[in-house]
């Protein structure tokens, strides 16, 4: 999609600070958004999508933005995210650790667990909101990594900001899906260095644990995807495949189940996709039946493939619609 830009100063003073709230929310993930008392909010976010990878810009005056326990209960997605400090001094505070980032510095942080981030003077910063469960990371691999300050002039940190600000130049609506895909892959290795650059490589189990699951991503579409052609395709037993799993704290069926239904909510919602059946959609990921692509979905998501699409639509074109009229300026491409 191309990219978005939302400004709170077309938003009357009485309704500015729920509308700044919800877009928020709207466009990272669910938070509790707490801007300086006294101070009337004035602030700006421009986002773009690069497939399930998302790109934001935000900028405001003093906040203090914060993840709740609550929340991520809720949630049905966790991103690894950047968030670059373009402007202003933030404190962030995730794992039992605390940073402090200033313009050219970031930290990685985690979705799937609270986070706050406080700062006391106008902020802005580049946040890169990436799926966790295309990274093959481990949770202690990735909790060894956040609130922990990185420096984006030098080393492996220097590569973000390029990276972040070229992102957001190439949002176009007229890319390939294979430029997407690749797009995404790259974003994901990006993730992958600044990890290695603090935690020590994988041990073998958990090469053979990140080399199944690339290989029931790679397949999904196939029917006939089941432990025993994971394990082939690996060359590792069907009971040292289980048992990588069950250490992990999942199953092979339930990756593979998880694995289609999130591709399929992505592809429910993509433009080009709009004239596919519901259970076309389902059928391209290994889903046939429609009644049990419904049944699993519902429970996995709380409502109905043709729903989620039709509200996941709807709230799509409202944001457009209220980006459009609060940009006269063609801030809206």
């Amino acid at each position: 999609m191309a990219i978005v830009t939302i400004d709170t100063s077309g938003v009357g003073e009485p309704d500015r600070l729920d509308f700044w709230r919800s877009t928020v929310c709207d466009q990272f993930v669910d938070l509790d958004v707490t801007p300086t008392a006294g101070r009337l909010v004035d602030g700006r976010i421009s986002a773009a999508d690069i497939g399930g990878t998302h790109i934001r810009r935000i900028a405001s005056g003093p906040h203090t933005f914060t993840r709740t326990s609550r929340q991520v209960r809720a949630a049905d997605e966790d991103y690894l995210q950047i968030a670059l400090a373009r402007r202003g001094r933030t404190l962030i505070v995730q794992d039992g650790r605390e940073a402090v980032i200033r313009p050219g510095e970031f930290v990685l942080y985690d979705s799937s667990r609270p986070f706050t981030f406080a700062t006391t003077d106008d902020f802005e910063y580049s946040v890169c909101l990436h799926p966790k469960r295309s990274l093959g990371l481990t949770e202690t691999e990735i909790a060894a990594v956040t609130a922990i300050r990185f420096d984006g002039r030098r080393g492996v940190g220097a590569m973000v900001p390029p990276m972040l600000s070229a992102l957001h130049r190439t949002v176009d609506e007229g890319m390939t899906p294979a430029t997407v895909e690749a797009l995404e892959r790259t974003v994901g290795d990006l993730f992958g260095v600044l990890v290695r650059s603090h935690v020590p490589a994988r041990s073998p189990a958990g090469v053979h644990l990140d080399r199944a699951r690339a290989f029931l991503r790679e397949h999904l579409a196939d029917r006939e995807l089941n432990p025993a052609a994971v394990a082939h395709g690996c060359a590792i037993s069907v009971s040292y495949l289980h048992r990588l799993f069950a250490e992990a704290g999942t199953s092979v069926g339930a990756t593979i189940r998880e694995e289609r239904l999130l591709r399929c909510r992505a592809d429910l919602v993509r433009p080009e996709l709009a004239h596919v059946a519901v259970g076309a959609i389902g059928a391209r990921w290994g889903l046939p039946d429609p009644a049990r692509f419904s049944r699993a979905f519902r429970a996995r998501f709380g409502c109905s493939p043709s729903g989620y699409r039709a509200q996941a639509t709807g709230q799509l074109s409202s944001v457009r619609r209220s980006a459009g009229s609060m940009s006269g300026d063609g801030s809206v491409t």
